[in-house]
């Protein structure tokens, strides 16, 4: 009997030596997480106590007071121990209560905002399915595509002060490294500040499935220098004296794209070379697709391919488009158009679906 014992406890201890290292988060990356770390490894090691003591005990009286050949009647019973009673209660109890007060003074130091020792601000949109990392100060925003995620940019050992907004739907702000997420929520804005410790790059994603291109919500922080994150700023700032897009000039219909719409300033044009001024009144990126087709609106949302949640722009008769770009622009776009019913509309992932889209008619002259 005591040989299979051996054996078992041996191969616990042995996956418990191998799951130590997956047990544990990774090394934190900022100030807060180290917090964070602490408190968790305080949490693990009171867990394994615990566990290690219930499962000695349980295995130790299973041994210790198992049934022999010789036993033919039941042992003494006893019926409570008011000593031991007490003292599985209290040690538990004074546990409970001295992680709740460490845990609350983490929270504490995470969620405090401390506006004067902030030296960045930056402004994230969670969007579907994609991130903006906005720099107020500075003046210039990153936009993020599924191919190309954005990457945020701070230096090391400065406070930084987030705010996170939700465009669509609820996401997630998450750095595994830096152990830590806060939700971002449809109307509601939310901060968090952190001090990054560590320079290096680290990946993050949205921690809240957000619909079908969740997964491709990816983006990284990078901590750097303080000299190195000024120079990045310079290369990064926009130059004033240039302009930053053309004026439509003899537009004969101008557009809006934002979210979630799409105006014309008129449903109805003659055939021939039409002129189209185009804003993107949003604060994510847009495109501007006309449409021929006979099918209603209602007919043409059918053909969303639930798996990419856009239309397959193969099927579609595109008399022409305006490729992404970006809050703010000022595009002039100029297509030879038939008479016939046409539909404009933002093709981006969730965009056409979500309402973004008009009805265009083109007369004979």
């Amino acid at each position: 009997m005591r040989n299979p014992i051996v054996l078992l406890l041996t191969l616990v201890a042995a996956l418990s030596v191998a799951g130590c290292q997956a047990a544990f988060p990774p090394n934190a990356a900022t100030v807060e997480g180290l917090l964070i770390e602490d408190l968790y490894k305080l949490v693990f090691v009171i867990a394994a106590i615990v566990f290690l003591l219930v499962q000695g005990l349980v295995i130790w009286s299973v041994i210790r007071y198992r049934r022999k050949a010789s036993d033919v009647a039941l042992p003494a019973q006893t019926h409570g121990n008011l000593v031991l009673e007490i003292v599985w209660t209290v040690i538990p109890l004074v546990t409970v209560i001295g992680l709740f007060f460490a845990s609350s003074q983490v929270l504490g130091v995470v969620d405090a905002r401390k506006p004067e020792e902030v030296s960045v601000k930056v402004e994230v949109v969670g969007y579907q399915w994609q991130w903006k990392f906005g720099y107020p100060d500075e003046g210039f925003e990153i936009y993020g595509t599924a191919q190309n995620y954005p990457e945020l940019v701070v230096p090391i050992d400065e406070r930084i002060e987030v705010t996170l907004v939700a465009q669509d739907v609820n996401h997630g702000f998450y750095i595994p490294e830096f152990l830590f997420q806060r939700d971002l929520v449809p109307g509601q804005v939310n901060h968090f500040e952190f001090t990054p410790n560590k320079l290096g790059t680290f990946a993050g994603q949205c921690s809240a499935f957000c619909g079908l291109l969740h997964h491709a919500m990816g983006f990284s922080v990078r901590v750097v220098t303080r000299e190195e994150y000024d120079a990045w700023l310079t290369e990064m700032k926009p130059d004033p004296s240039a302009s930053t897009s053309p004026a439509p000039d003899a537009a004969d219909l101008s557009g809006t794209v934002k979210e979630w719409s799409i105006e014309l300033s008129s449903a109805t044009s003659t055939s021939g070379e039409v002129s189209i001024g185009l804003t993107n009144g949003g604060t994510v990126p847009h495109e501007f697709i006309v449409v021929r087709t006979d099918l209603t609106t209602e007919e043409l949302l059918t053909k969303v391919d639930s798996a990419s949640n856009r239309l397959d722009e193969a099927m579609l008769d595109a008399a022409g488009e305006q490729s992404e770009f970006a809050p703010g622009e000022v595009k002039l776009l100029t297509l030879d158009l038939s008479p016939g019913k046409y539909i404009v509309l933002c093709n981006i992932a969730g965009h056409f679906s979500n309402g973004m889209y008009a009805p265009l008619e083109i007369l004979a002259n």
